[in-house]
């Protein structure tokens, strides 16, 4: 199985993983790619590289098949631990 990390349609980060692991570390480790890969302070995460606003961030859990079985967006996961997200505008702005 694996755990993409997706921004727009292409895939950022692959991770492979045993088909055993139960949810709760399944959904850690989707948590821990978000962490990887985004910038953040106490109050707001926010993508490392510059991207336009809008563009959709998500997080999706794969069978070995091929197959979604979950899929994360990484706004809600922020929303989670209390977080804003800000969009890296052109430019290297958050907004």
């Amino acid at each position: 199985m694996k755990i993409r990390l997706l921004r727009g349609s292409h895939v950022v980060k692959e991770v492979e993983f045993s088909a055993n692991l139960p949810p709760l570390e399944i959904h850690r480790l989707s948590v821990d790619l978000m962490f990887e890969h985004f910038e953040r302070n106490a109050t707001h995460i926010w993508p490392l590289e510059e991207d336009s606003r809008g563009t959709r961030h998500q997080i999706q859990v794969m069978s070995d098949q091929g197959n979604v079985l979950k899929s994360f967006d990484i706004r809600e996961m922020a929303k989670e631990f209390g977080l804003g997200f800000l969009a890296r505008a052109e430019g290297g702005a958050t907004k």
